[in-house]
């Protein structure tokens, strides 16, 4: 076996054993990797974060499966109206921006209609 003169990719020290070696055991690979990818996960966790909010808002704001609601109470409550899962648009033009299972949509300038589906 030849011996590897390279370092770990994670705490440096001088690696020993298999010349394609990388880390020194386990630990070392995992941290590295969780370096790599922890900036991702920390835009990921703060969008679902405010998705999950916004849900929870939504949530407890409906009292059935459509209810109306003044604007200025998801406003109270820090709702972000910037973030949502996705868009639905219905046939007669209306646009609903959803939450996961539930939508809403802003109804002239002061009620948002809540769905909850399923």
């Amino acid at each position: 076996m030849l011996e590897n003169r390279s370092n770990c990719l994670f705490c440096g020290a001088v690696l020993s054993g298999r010349s394609d070696k990388k880390y020194c055991d386990d630990n070392c690979r995992n941290n590295h990797h969780y370096q790599l990818k922890k900036d991702d996960n920390t835009f990921i966790k703060s969008v679902n974060a405010i998705l999950m909010k916004n849900r929870e808002i939504l949530k407890s704001l409906s009292a059935n499966t459509k209810t109306l609601v003044m604007k200025k109470e998801l406003v109270a409550a820090n709702f972000n109206f910037d973030v949502m899962t996705s868009v639905y648009n219905t046939r007669k033009g209306l646009e609903y921006k959803v939450l996961y299972d539930y939508a809403y949509r802003i109804v002239g300038e002061h009620e948002v209609l809540i769905l909850k589906y399923c």
